[in-house]
């Protein structure tokens, strides 16, 4: 059967995987070697430039690794993709193979606490600058394009507002522009939205999320295509060095096999648990794109399927205080940066993830101090109510 024609449930137990053929076994080994030990025959072909299935060094390339590569891109829709040792080093490395000095990238304005810093911190003292959108709009592109624009990055949730940006307009304009847009697809996965198919260039993950799912696993990944992969895996990507462990990318394969029931817990437990808060008297807000009350709701249900999302936000009345209290009496859920687990993990953007940035630079990006932000895990979900309703007691 053409692996192509599957449907996304059987690509992603089957995808860069097989029984291995030397043994037999049906979990696909991991291949823990830093070096490979060439054949005259094999080395031949390497020398002439056929480097097919040939492998010389774990920085550069390693089976286990590729497996991990295929399904990523399989389930993406892309040509290739290239796994990296972190989230961060997935969005670093994607860009640097497009921007270098002198450059310009537009960004959404909203971004991960990471993601802010890098361009914010680090670019800037490579000579690259960033203009962040309150809006993604063609007209505000338009305005904010350069002659050095050579990027445009955006998240398919923003993150942690939740805000859902219209993206095809976004693809549209920088195909038209010759400009290269990035996605941050780690909110939603492939499950719920594959840029690629959409007219984006090059997605980007951080795999320490839902892809693995099971709070094990630092890791990113990076598809595009092909081109732009071996790109990048021969320039930036073999001197870098942000290269993954086997172990990591055997984890991030057994995370994958199971990513569509995972999120479809995920979106299910999040719907219902954002229609619970958005009644509760001591809460004054409540963003979750699957509300009819989300602004961008209709957006969302438009450019995503199979759900909404496992994150949910809300603020409390009373302020960041209050928050706190709610937070620390907690028992079921955990206090803990990160998301995307089995898990279901609370946070405080203003203290934790976002805590690093100027008060109006959060101001900016719409993140007040009483948010919190729930990565709603696949518990039963009367339990997760019951555990967030006893906490809002407390205010």
């Amino acid at each position: 059967m053409d692996k192509k024609a599957m449907k996304f449930a059987t690509r992603a137990v089957h995808a860069g995987q097989h029984p291995d053929h030397e043994t037999g076994a049906l979990v696909s080994p991991m291949f823990l070697t830093s070096t490979f030990v060439f054949t005259p025959e094999k080395m031949e072909r390497y020398m002439n430039g056929d480097k097919e299935g040939i492998f010389t060094y774990g920085r550069s390339r390693n089976p286990t690794q590729n497996m991990f590569q295929e399904k990523i891109a399989s389930l993406e829709g892309a040509e290739m993709a290239l796994a990296t040792a972190s989230g961060m080093a997935a969005i670093s490395t994607a860009l640097l193979g497009c921007v270098h000095a002198g450059d310009h990238i537009i960004a959404c304005k909203t971004v991960y606490g990471g993601t802010f810093a890098l361009f914010t911190s680090i670019f800037p003292e490579l000579n690259i600058d960033v203009t962040f959108l309150p809006e993604m709009t063609t007209e505000a592109l338009d305005a904010a394009k350069r002659p050095n624009t050579k990027a445009v990055y955006m998240e398919t949730i923003l993150n942690p507002t939740l805000e859902v940006l219209d993206l095809q307009p976004v693809f549209d304009w920088a195909r038209e522009n010759k400009v290269r847009s990035f996605v941050d697809n780690t909110f939603t996965t492939p499950y719920l939205y594959r840029p690629i198919e959409h007219g984006a260039d090059v997605v980007v993950h951080s795999t320490t999320k839902y892809i693995n799912g099971h709070g094990d696993h630092i890791g990113g990944a990076i598809a595009c295509d092909a081109a732009y992969q071996e790109k990048l895996r021969s320039s930036v990507y073999q001197e870098f060095g942000p290269v993954p462990s086997p172990f990591a990318c055997w984890l991030g394969l057994r995370g994958l096999k199971t990513l569509h029931l995972r999120m479809r817990g995920h979106c299910e437990n999040a719907q219902k648990l954002a229609e619970w808060l958005e009644q509760h008297p001591k809460v004054e807000s409540v963003s979750y794109p699957g509300l009819k009350s989300h602004p961008q709701h209709e957006i969302a249900a438009r450019q995503f399927e199979n759900g909404f999302g496992g994150m949910v936000g809300f603020c409390v009345k009373g302020g960041i205080r209050e928050a706190q209290k709610v937070i620390n009496k907690l028992n079921l859920a955990y206090y803990a940066v990160s998301l995307g687990d089995l898990d279901t993990l609370v946070e405080q953007p203003a203290t934790m993830t976002h805590g690093k940035m100027a008060p109006e630079d959060r101001a900016a990006m719409g993140i007040q101090d009483s948010y919190i932000r729930l990565s709603v895990g696949v518990e039963d979900v009367e339990d997760i109510i019951a555990d967030i309703d006893q906490a809002l007691a407390e205010i």
